[in-house]
């Protein structure tokens, strides 16, 4: 059981910031412009789809990274903004 939370508390330490980094434009200004910064949008997005999780699946990481069926349908959402935004973008 201890293995568990430890294995939740490290997902969540890097998708909790991804997350409030996408809602938080004065930090996407300052952060993700500067070029001497490691995080940007890049990184953002394979932190939520590739290394701590699947927002296009988010079930599978509830009990892992999501805690509860709510964040679960909340990613669910956001993934959806973000095929919408990228869709925007390219047409």
């Amino acid at each position: 059981m201890d293995d568990d939370r430890v294995i939740m508390a490290r997902a969540r330490t890097h998708l909790v910031p991804a997350v409030l980094a996408l809602a938080n434009p004065p930090w996407q200004r300052d952060v993700w412009l500067d070029p001497e910064v490691f995080e940007d949008l890049e990184y953002v997005i394979h932190t939520l789809f590739d290394d701590f999780c699947d927002a296009e699946h988010p079930e599978r990481y509830l009990g892992i990274g999501l805690r509860s069926e709510e964040e679960v349908a909340l990613l669910r959402e956001l993934d959806r903004a973000l095929h919408e935004a990228r869709g925007a973008a390219e047409a």
